[in-house]
């Protein structure tokens, strides 16, 4: 699922939201595109089986403004951030994950080879540091960490949490993070789905009234002609970053951020009524049900990937969906990746009764994730949805 990192810049700007609130906003730009390759898909797949822990199957102070977390896109297959931890601080690129609820980076006593390969934290190092002493496991079915929970300061965006409980991971199983682009993971589900119950960083910044709201946003730049990786909005939601109308829904499961998805279908087959669905900024694709995935399969890739063409794509129907009463389409433009001519499927399967919403789908609409009301909401970027009646043409990019 991870791939090797991009080289960044920053660009800081400031921004005037919708609101009329002054927004700083840090830009990445994106030095170095790569293309996905059916091995980088798979890769995802296998962690997204473990993650949710599932067997294949044969289908296969207080602040008055919000603040922004930079982003880096990894390949459209990956976002994350920096944060610090520690006196003097130590710097870690994190994955901002939704899927998950703790934090943890390496330590310096981890040899193992995904550890040696990424920044470490040296709690010695530290004058902050405070020993905790418990064991944590974080397992994904497959993979994942073992180590001790410790307690230090943590910057996020120059937000700052002096008592951060989080986990130095001594060990990384099964070489699942031997080429990840980031460090570690900063868990942002909720703190039911942590270990240990550990209080998650997002939870510590809105009790000690750091943001003005208790919401945190994305914006997950896909276009791979910009240099631009996205954002993660702190306190709240950048109006200036999408364009149509915010559809919220309940959260109907507090763990991790589970909803409703209404109605789903492709060709005009229905596949999805009402069906339970996770907003994942940890997972690169998009995972159906299997009945659901071989439907979808069936109209698209049979075999897993096609020749591409302007043709070929242009045929492809829509996978269209309502969330809230609300338009949220995919079109293949979207869910299709293109690599050396050929057209690979952006949708797995899994053996679950739930639609994973990953970074193919959340990459298309502005994501909302508001804590204090249990809610998410979800907004287009481009102000439209795709059908279609209007979809005539895209920008095909062969490697």
């Amino acid at each position: 699922m991870w791939q090797v990192g991009v080289a960044l810049a920053l660009l800081v700007v400031v921004v005037q939201a919708r609101s009329g609130v002054q927004l700083p906003r840090m830009q990445i730009q994106r030095v170095k595109n790569h293309v996905k390759t059916q091995a980088n898909i798979n890769a995802e797949l296998q962690h997204l089986r473990a993650k949710y822990n599932v067997t294949q199957q044969a289908v296969a102070a207080t602040a008055t403004n919000m603040t922004t977390e930079p982003l880096s896109n990894d390949m459209n297959m990956e976002y994350f951030g920096s944060i610090t931890l520690g006196t003097p601080p130590q710097s870690f690129k994190v994955m901002f994950d939704t899927g998950s609820s703790n934090l943890w980076v390496p330590s310096s006593t981890c040899y193992a080879e995904a550890c040696l390969a990424h920044n470490v934290y040296t709690a010695g190092d530290s004058s902050t540091y405070v020993s905790n002493g418990a064991l944590i496991s974080i397992t994904y079915g497959k993979g994942g960490m073992t180590g001790l929970l410790a307690q230090d300061v943590l910057q996020i965006s120059g937000l700052t949490i002096p008592q951060q409980v989080f986990a130095m991971a001594d060990t990384e199983l099964d070489n699942q993070f031997n080429d990840a682009a980031f460090d570690g993971i900063l868990g942002m589900g909720y703190q039911a789905l942590a270990e240990n119950n550990v209080v998650p960083p997002f939870y510590n910044l809105v009790s000690l009234g750091l943001v003005p709201e208790s919401v945190f946003s994305f914006y997950l730049k896909r276009d791979s002609t910009s240099t631009d990786g996205g954002a993660l909005v702190l306190g709240g939601s950048d109006s200036s970053l999408y364009a149509g109308p915010m559809v919220h829904v309940p959260v109907t499961r507090e763990d991790y951020w589970q909803f409703q998805l209404d109605y789903a279908s492709i060709a005009g087959v229905e596949i999805c009524n009402k069906c339970q669905a996770i907003a994942d900024t940890g997972t690169s694709l998009i995972a159906a049900p299997a009945a659901a995935y071989k439907v979808i399969s069936s109209l698209i890739a049979p075999t897993g990937s096609f020749q591409c063409s302007a043709a070929s794509l242009l045929s492809l129907p829509v996978l269209k969906l309502t969330i809230g009463g609300g338009c949220f389409n995919i079109g293949p433009e979207s869910y299709i990746i293109q690599n050396g001519g050929q057209c690979l499927l952006g949708i797995s399967s899994l053996d679950t009764d739930f639609w994973i919403l990953g970074d193919v789908f959340l990459g298309q609409y502005y994501s909302e994730f508001d804590l204090g009301n249990n809610r998410l909401g979800f907004a287009s970027i481009t102000g439209h949805c795709p059908n279609s009646a209007s979809r005539t043409s895209f920008f095909l990019f062969f490697y």
